[in-house]
């Protein structure tokens, strides 16, 4: 892996917190994906641009802006405006990026992505062409029937399709050991007869190299792969839940974590970046992304007949 590259990586992470923290501070009903983002940005960066992204709804505008999205697009969509990619229609903190070869959270069915991801992956191989479906999805959703299903599927038609379970460690409030028998997702995965990896979640080089030696075997024909990433969500459910349920310093120990902190030092230690480079990155970052909040902040609500013209209807 490039010098070049693993910058690159970085500063998609960065990107994509400085993005949702500009969010937080005018939407306080974003669900924020501070703390996960070496599992998004690592998971998104190992396909290719003819692949198939399904984020989880928790990392969307992350994995949005990991694929090339529009920051001022993105952020126009959470605050309901009509430049957003929906133009005023749906919260696009949960639907990400419009785009080719990318699916949002549609349906308010956890887990649904997971068959979208299936279905492509199937599309795929009955085309004949070559491309692999990445699908994320948290702990709470594993334990969601369609998931099973769907590995079911992939692994009896060996569909080119990965499952990456991005475990946070908490279904809004309950905890994952408290939800998941057995504690193990890569064993029910590995039931299946597929290759079932567990991957250090804040390790974003980690995450890429599973992802990608997974994604290589799955377009040489070898079939599906699930990858059990291990993070854990910094904040709340959402940006006004205390989260009260948890210790403040299982929260302090993790957060010691970080996965954006461990990958600078990282990446200093190695002599892949410098301290004035890094410096002037991450400035770059905040002042391209407050650039494109402010114009955000500044476009236009929707006009009400074009976002619900069916109204008129029982007005009259």
């Amino acid at each position: 892996m490039t010098n070049e590259f693993q910058r690159e990586l970085l500063r998609r992470m960065l990107l994509g917190r400085e993005t949702e923290r500009a969010i937080i501070e005018v939407e306080s009903h974003l669900h924020p994906s501070v703390g996960e983002e070496a599992v998004i940005v690592g998971a998104f960066s190992a396909i290719e641009r003819d692949d198939v992204a399904v984020p989880h709804y928790r990392g969307a505008i992350v994995a949005s802006l990991t694929r090339g999205a529009d920051i001022r697009t993105l952020i126009a969509g959470v605050l309901g405006r009509s430049t957003g990619p929906t133009r005023g229609r749906q919260r696009g903190d949960f639907c990400g990026a419009f785009a080719p070869n990318f699916f949002g959270m549609f349906s308010g069915t956890l887990g649904a992505s997971i068959g979208y991801a299936t279905g492509s992956a199937l599309a795929s191989k009955l085309d004949g062409g070559n491309q692999v479906t990445v699908v994320t999805f948290g702990d709470g959703t594993a334990n969601a029937g369609i998931l099973y299903e769907s590995l079911n599927l992939a692994a009896m038609m060996r569909l080119p399709v990965i499952f990456v379970c991005q475990n946070n460690q908490y279904a809004v409030s309950m905890p994952a050991a408290n939800a998941i028998a057995g504690g193990n997702l890569a064993a029910r995965a590995a039931a299946f007869g597929m290759p079932a990896h567990d991957v250090d979640g804040n390790d974003v080089m980690a995450v890429y190299g599973t992802v990608a030696s997974a994604v290589a075997r799955a377009r040489s024909g070898g079939g599906p792969a699930f990858v059990h990433a291990l993070t854990y969500r910094q904040q709340g459910h959402f940006v006004g839940d205390r989260a009260t349920y948890r210790s403040a310093e299982e929260a302090e120990r993790w957060k010691r974590r970080d996965p954006i902190d461990t990958f600078a030092r990282a990446l200093l230690a190695k002599g892949v970046m410098f301290e004035q480079e890094m410096s002037a990155l991450r400035d770059d970052v905040v002042g391209e992304v407050h650039a494109a909040a402010a114009t955000a902040r500044q476009d236009p609500m929707p006009d009400p007949q074009v976002v619900t013209p069916h109204l008129d209807a029982y007005a009259s």
